[in-house]
């Protein structure tokens, strides 16, 4: 046996079964010598690969029996294991305070209390260079430990075995569904951990520690963050109901302190004297759904003799009480729009300004920029711009509406008689323009406070909706008209051109969902650009969203934009300011969109769950295409809900089957249905 303790090169005896323990990076192991090459040594590993080595990299050079049975990377395993069990603690204590320097051969013959064997030295060159705290190499020798450091890493060592036990401790736990009672502190932030990888997964940064508890449960889904959900909410630390989807997308729902400070100030000024005309003894009414509390248009009726009507539409003026970049401002731009989800809203401002001071209320004069357009037998005669006060008169419903329509005896009946004759001869003239009127029912979920979940199909082409919605297109357009003959910067709503045949973009009504289908499949979103470019899908030239200030902020500035130049004949923002806007504003409303979605997703699949449970789970769908495959998508024929299931080859586009829900995988909300 030959020691290379001063690392020098060590000249080969070239004797049967010569050894070499060499340092690799993942630490010291045993390989065969095959011969010496341009002053560095060749070795064969384990795994039959060679490798070149300076000299310094060889701790011992060996000659001993290895049986091919056993083979190196056997003995390899045997001698770590005999490594890991080493302990010097006694030998550095017994020379901590001393100079003295060692060689491996005399550690060893210390320790094992004779001339050593070569498995037991190369074992205890093993410990040294891997696991030992009390030694460290110091170029050919090993000298003692300070023991300040030694104390240190033996806290360190201590620590990571606590932990490893806390990890334990808490996987078994998880395990048997339940939490360890008492809860230390650093296992409740293991589950904190763990709760946030279910959410963001490795995009979380304290990942790692969620996996070492995951690992260690061999039960539940392959997918590790549905599975460190389902632990969490077996065991109770979350609930199944949390709104999971927006934080994963980082959607604050709770205003900082300095928003609510400055709401107090707001309120103490909401009754400021600006010049702006008086409108508030015109008949002036709110349409919005019964539920909806924050109001921010209106629409006022003048008959003005025969065939004469002055039509007004009027936006609550956020932007003359919500000053450019106070700290409300700043907090609405970074949540962008109000969210309205079946178990929760978030208004994109306060709540006692969105549902209160901002809010068109009955018989209660409110700042508003108005768009007033006289028509003449329905044709639009002449418009104007202007801030006003308005105070509307009644506070209605679109069902309420749809009743005053039809009831001939009702208050102010002709004036909503005119107003929805021109509303009905501006949608038409839309058409007539190349305008896709789809008329699409939404479905309304509601969640109870005992978390019971209910459905409604809310038509959109009663009445009332359609001649609200024609009128809100008429005071957008309006205003788009406004900003491009007067050069003011602004944000536009565009859509390019379909790529559609003339008959294809005829609109297709509700009785058939595969023409709906097909059309907005090839229609191109709709996007904001600060360039005036054609709005197709409403068959405008320009067009602008400014008709919801208290829900979107990009209306909040358009409307803030417009009022200003009225005031000032300036602009408040710079078209820079506008485009830095438009991206921002993207963005945030695609990851905002998906958030919505996900979590209406949920709850819909919450009602098919518990019908379920009552033994309903047949329903009808209507077939929208399939491919070569046979995976179909499918439509319910009751509600507008999409999925996908197999089909047979004789299910076609159009076809209406009976589906019967097999399973809901509520982590990745995905229903199984079955063609029956």
């Amino acid at each position: 046996m030959m020691l290379n303790n001063e690392h020098k090169s060590l000249p080969p005896t070239g004797e049967d079964g010569e050894l070499v323990l060499v340092l690799l990076n993942k630490g010291p192991v045993l390989a065969r010598y095959v011969r010496e090459h341009e002053g560095a040594y060749e070795i064969e590993l384990a795994n039959k690969s060679r490798a070149q080595l300076p000299p310094n990299r060889v701790l011992l050079s060996i000659v001993m029996d290895v049986q091919p049975a056993q083979g190196i990377k056997a003995l390899n395993k045997e001698l770590r294991g005999l490594a890991n069990k080493m302990n010097l603690h006694e030998i550095w204590y017994e020379f901590k305070d001393s100079q003295q320097q060692f060689s491996n051969e005399q550690i060893a013959n210390i320790y094992f209390g004779h001339l050593p064997t070569p498995q037991e030295l190369i074992a205890l060159v093993m410990h040294l260079e891997t696991s030992c705290i009390y030694f460290y190499r110091k170029d050919s020798v090993y000298c003692s430990a300070d023991e300040i450091e030694v104390e240190k890493k033996l806290a360190d060592i201590t620590s990571r075995v606590e932990k490893k036990q806390l990890v334990e401790s808490l996987a078994k736990s998880l395990q048997a569904g339940t939490l360890p009672d008492p809860l230390p502190a650093a296992q409740k932030a293991l589950l904190n951990h763990l709760r946030s990888f279910a959410i963001h997964g490795n995009n979380y940064s304290g990942y790692k520690p969620a996996l070492e508890v995951i690992q260690l449960i061999q039960t539940g889904p392959k997918n590790k963050q549905q599975k460190a959900w389902e632990l969490l909410k077996a065991a109770k630390f979350v609930s199944e109901k949390e709104p999971i989807e927006l934080e994963r997308e980082d959607i604050p729902i709770d205003f900082p302190q300095r928003v609510s400070d400055q709401v107090k100030l707001i309120q103490d000024l909401s009754s400021r004297k600006e010049d702006r005309r008086d409108l508030t003894n015109m008949f002036t009414i709110t349409v919005d759904n019964k539920a909806t509390r924050d109001r921010d248009d209106a629409i006022s009726v003048e008959l003005q003799g025969k065939d004469a009507v002055l039509l007004g539409i009027h936006i609550t003026d956020v932007g003359a009480i919500i000053e450019k970049d106070s700290a409300i401002d700043i907090e609405a731009r970074l949540r962008d729009t109000s969210i309205y989800l079946p178990d929760l809203t978030i208004n994109m401002l306060p709540n006692p300004l969105s549902e209160g001071i901002l809010s068109l209320r009955h018989n209660s004069a409110s700042p508003a920029l108005s768009v007033m357009a006289k028509f003449s037998s329905s044709k639009l005669e002449e418009w104007e711009i202007f801030t006003s006060y308005i105070k509307p008169n009644q506070i209605m419903s679109y069902e309420d509406l749809d009743t005053a329509l039809i009831d001939s005896q009702s208050e102010h009946h002709a004036e909503l008689a005119a107003f929805e004759e021109i509303a009905r001869s501006l949608r038409s003239l839309r058409g007539d323009r190349g305008a896709i009127l789809l008329n699409r029912p939404t479905l309304d979920i509601t969640v109870e406070p005992d978390n019971s979940v209910s459905l409604e199909l809310v038509p959109t082409d009663t009445r009332g909706r359609l001649a609200i919605a024609e009128a809100m297109v008429l005071a957008n357009s309006l205003l788009a008209e406004l900003c491009t003959q007067t050069g003011l910067p602004i944000i536009y709503r565009a859509q390019d051109k379909i790529d559609a045949e003339p008959y294809e973009t005829l609109s297709p009504n509700n009785s058939d969902p595969v023409g709906q289908y097909e059309l907005m499949r090839k229609m191109p979103p709709a996007y904001m650009t600060t360039v005036g470019n054609k709005h197709s899908g409403l068959g405008l030239d320009h067009y602008v969203q400014a008709t919801a200030p208290i829900r979107r902020f990009c209306d909040l500035v358009i409307q803030r934009q417009i009022s200003h130049s009225l005031e000032h004949q300036t602009s408040l923002y710079s078209a820079l300011e506008l485009e830095n806007i438009v991206q921002c504003s993207a963005t945030k409303l695609k990851r905002i969109s998906s958030a919505t979605s996900e979590r209406k997703r949920y709850w819909l699949l919450k009602w098919m769950e518990s019908r379920m449970d009552d033994g309903l789970d047949e329903y009808q769908a209507v077939v929208l295409a399939s491919n070569v495959h046979g995976l179909g998508t499918l439509e319910m024929a009751e509600f507008p809900f999409r999925f996908k299931a197999q089909l047979s080859d004789f299910d076609k586009p159009g076809d209406i089957v009976n589906v019967r829900l097999g399973m809901i995988n509520m982590w990745s909300k995905v229903p199984k249905f079955n063609v029956i």
